[in-house]
């Protein structure tokens, strides 16, 4: 009898492991999914490889477990944890597998340092122009009988303290009065919404590529909420200073810290 090698990426022939960091863990199909950026793969630049396209890596669960959908305890990862795994496909690369979490220590320089928590809950609502799927999710920390309640509602039951809160709210109430359907009416600037998101400094297409890995109403101001608490506290390279807001006490140090930080009016391209 003559024995035929396997030929195949999957039998395990040719291993690739990776080390990496989860971004996500809100995983559309509910099977305990988790979106990676992977070291030496994955260009950590937001601009040339956002989030909505890194692929959802499936995660190893011990045998006590069921390992089917909707069954036995959920995926403990977090986001921000330094996970290690292989790719199942070998070379190719396309179809991640993470085996397990590596402790790391959070460092609290400026430079250094994002602070990064899970997705805030937002949930669609219908867009004018209509074709956005819906997504209803939970949204008790967005109540109020105003935006700017609202608001402030939804930073407080996301872990900012009153004074910051109240900080960031009246920085949007400065930029947007609150509505998030609002497009600037600076002749040759296109920046839409709550913070005012600019398309030439490639800010609005981050909040559409949020929206649209969702299936959110970009034009809804739950989803602007989500995206501005995830974007100032996990995605955004420009704008550190995070960790150090949450730190205030001030609520003019605080007014003005996001404003230079987040909304940046003095940059060359204004936030």
């Amino acid at each position: 009898m003559t024995f035929t090698p396997i030929q195949s990426n999957f039998y395990g022939d040719v291993h690739r492991w990776f080390i990496g960091i989860v971004i996500d863990i809100q995983d559309p199909l509910k099977v305990g999914r988790v979106r990676v950026r992977i070291f030496g793969v994955h260009n950590e630049d937001v601009n040339e490889v956002p989030e909505h396209t890194l692929p959802w890596a499936q995660v190893l669960v011990p045998t006590t477990e069921e390992g089917v959908s909707g069954l036995g305890r959920s995926v403990g990862i977090k986001v921000g944890a330094q996970v290690f795994g292989m790719f199942m496909d070998g070379q190719q690369s396309q179809i991640p597998l993470v085996m397990g979490s590596m402790p790391r220590i959070e460092q609290a320089q400026l430079d250094e340092t994002r602070s990064r928590e899970p997705d805030p809950v937002v949930r669609s609502v219908p867009h004018p122009s209509g074709g956005i799927p819906r997504n209803t999710v939970n949204t008790n920390t967005v109540v109020g009988s105003s935006n700017s309640e609202k608001a402030f509602n939804f930073f407080i039951g996301n872990g900012f303290t009153p004074i910051q809160s109240a900080a960031i709210v009246g920085n949007l109430i400065q930029e947007s009065n609150m509505d998030p359907g609002v497009t600037s009416g600076f002749t040759g600037e296109s920046s839409f919404g709550i913070a005012q998101w600019n398309p030439d400094a490639n800010r609005l297409q981050q909040l559409e590529a949020y929206a649209l890995d969702r299936g959110l109403d970009i034009g809804a101001l739950e989803t602007q909420l989500g995206f501005l608490l995830y974007d100032f506290s996990t995605i955004s390279p420009r704008f550190w200073g995070y960790n150090q807001f949450k730190q205030m006490t001030n609520l003019k140090q605080a007014t003005e810290f996001f404003c230079d930080k987040y909304e940046r009016p003095n940059a060359a391209f204004a936030h």
